[in-house]
């Protein structure tokens, strides 16, 4: 496997993981006086922004060019953070809706906009690992930001946090101007009018849909409900932020994992078989990681299932990628894929306004019914591959 080099690209995803309030993100808000009710409501709103925006960011996109909308992105993501520090410092219930709007925005701007990116870089050899390459950037910069955020929130409280993360926005900004522009054939004057919609005449897109509706399910479970089984285990929260910080370290092996798996050695059939192999294997461990009560195994769980989870989830956007290429619609990848990305958000928006039924049904169950239709997924790729 050849070694990356380290590029803007890199450095865009690592400055934007130095998102230094996100350990205490609820109480950006409940210390400007929102209640945990309104929060809940506004990142309902920001997921209805996503879903409303998706398709026209993504036909903007195709316009204008994959290098622009990550820029066009981060210049919002700066605007939504700056909002965000002028609304807890004012108090401000309206600028944190108008934050929300901004943020879900730029989300919109890079949904689907950095995969097709990449891959027109990288094309379906190299895309693969340079994923995994760059969100580790990502990861190393929420590890950097985690653990540094309690120092700045003593030093300089809530007010310093979000600062710092602004100055790092901005630095991102910078970065963005220096990506490399895609390839000419990303750019076609020519191109041909696609009925978008069109494409889920093919099995093949209920599958991406469904299969990404079912992987945002299973990060809402990891964010939201890890603390409630270590408190069901009998284990202190204390141990939350460890990990939190080992299993994003553990997460980062999926790019040597991915570039061992996916070399020409292994052979077509192999990679083939990878995304129903990788998406059993984590519909087993959800499975187990719901069942089990043992400590030590929960502990051993909670550190693999992310890293787990990442390795199908990279290999489905790979296989997103190889969909519009099949289907001839490569001068419409953002919009697409922006279209594939939808049911991720409505999942999102249904799940934030049915929290309280989850918990009712029992935490334990909701890992239990992910693990199944992850291996479910798993069937339906080894048929759909063949």
């Amino acid at each position: 496997m050849k070694k990356l080099k380290f590029d803007s690209y890199d450095g865009v995803c690592f400055l934007n993981g130095l998102v230094f309030f996100a350990p205490v993100a609820l109480l950006v808000r409940t210390q400007a006086g929102v209640s945990e009710h309104i929060f809940f409501l506004l990142q309902a709103l920001l997921s209805g922004v996503i879903f409303l925006g998706e398709i026209p960011t993504g036909f903007i996109t195709d316009k204008i060019g994959y290098r622009k909308s990550l820029i066009l992105a981060q210049v919002l993501l700066l605007g939504a953070r700056s909002l965000l520090l002028a609304a807890f410092v004012s108090r401000s219930l309206a600028l944190f809706v108008v934050e929300a709007v901004v943020e879900g925005t730029a989300t919109c701007f890079t949904s689907g906009t950095g995969s097709a990116y990449l891959y027109d870089l990288y094309g379906e050899n190299g895309y693969l690992v340079k994923t995994a390459h760059a969100e580790n950037f990502g990861t190393a910069g929420f590890i950097i930001s985690t653990v540094a955020y309690a120092g700045i929130y003593k030093i300089s409280g809530m007010e310093g946090l979000l600062i710092t993360t602004v100055v790092m926005d901005i630095i991102a900004v910078v970065c963005s101007f220096f990506l490399r522009s895609e390839s000419s054939k990303a750019v076609i004057a020519d191109r041909k009018e696609v009925q978008i919609l069109a494409i889920f005449k093919n099995k093949k897109a209920f599958l991406f849909v469904i299969s990404l509706a079912i992987f945002s399910i299973a990060w809402l479970l990891i964010n939201f409900f890890y603390v409630e089984k270590l408190e069901n285990c009998g284990l202190p929260v204390e141990w939350m932020s460890l990990i939190i910080l080992s299993y994003s370290a553990v997460q980062m092996l999926a790019e040597p994992i991915l570039g061992k798996l996916s070399d020409g050695k292994n052979g077509k059939s192999g990679r083939e078989k990878l995304p129903a192999v990788t998406a059993a294997t984590a519909g087993v461990a959800y499975l187990l990681f719901g069942v089990v009560k043992f400590r030590a195994a929960v502990l051993l769980l909670m550190l693999i299932l992310p890293l787990l989870l990442n390795l199908p989830e990279y290999l489905l956007m790979d296989l997103e990628n190889q969909f519009v290429d099949e289907a001839e619609c490569g001068s419409q990848r953002a919009a697409m894929l922006s279209v594939l990305n939808m049911g991720v958000n409505l999942v999102e928006i249904l799940t934030l306004s049915a929290s309280a039924f989850l918990t009712k049904i029992g935490i334990q169950w909701c890992f239990v019914f992910v693990g199944c239709f992850l291996m479910a997924i798993a069937l339906l790729f080894a048929r759909i591959q063949k």
